[in-house]
């Protein structure tokens, strides 16, 4: 995969900025489980309900989700697999090792931690070979 252009950098900068609220995380969240309507929401997140409609329609108006009426409700969703994607490996980054382990190496378990304990910034080893070590 080559370099970013300053276009898609923007782009990603753009989307990233969407998902760096944690009340839409959480509305994103529990959307991963299956369409919501709005009253469940509320309850589910403990969102109120001005706030929880002013984060809805960012979403909308962005793209990631979309609404649907059935009779008096309104329920949110994903407008698509591959935003439902974007919050999956998003919220992946939680998961310790298997987030961005997974995402990074496909496939490849991640390498034992020897029994220590590590601060700071771990790496990954890119471009050797499993038996270089």
């Amino acid at each position: 995969m080559g370099g970013l252009t300053p276009d898609e950098a923007r782009r990603v900068a753009d989307r990233l900025k969407l998902f760096a609220q944690p009340q839409r995380l959480l509305i994103l969240s529990r959307l991963l489980d299956g369409p919501r309507a709005v009253s469940v929401l509320e309850d589910e997140t403990g969102i109120g309900q001005p706030v929880l409609s002013q984060q809805l329609g960012a979403l909308r108006r962005a793209g990631i989700i979309r609404a649907e009426r059935e009779s008096r409700a309104i329920f949110y969703s994903f407008s698509d697999d591959g935003e439902a994607g974007w919050a999956r490996m998003l919220l992946g980054v939680l998961d310790g090792p298997r987030g961005p382990a997974a995402i990074a190496q496909p496939g490849r378990p991640p390498a034992p931690r020897e029994g220590r304990e590590e601060a700071g910034a771990v790496f990954a080893r890119v471009g050797m070979s499993a038996d270089r070590g």
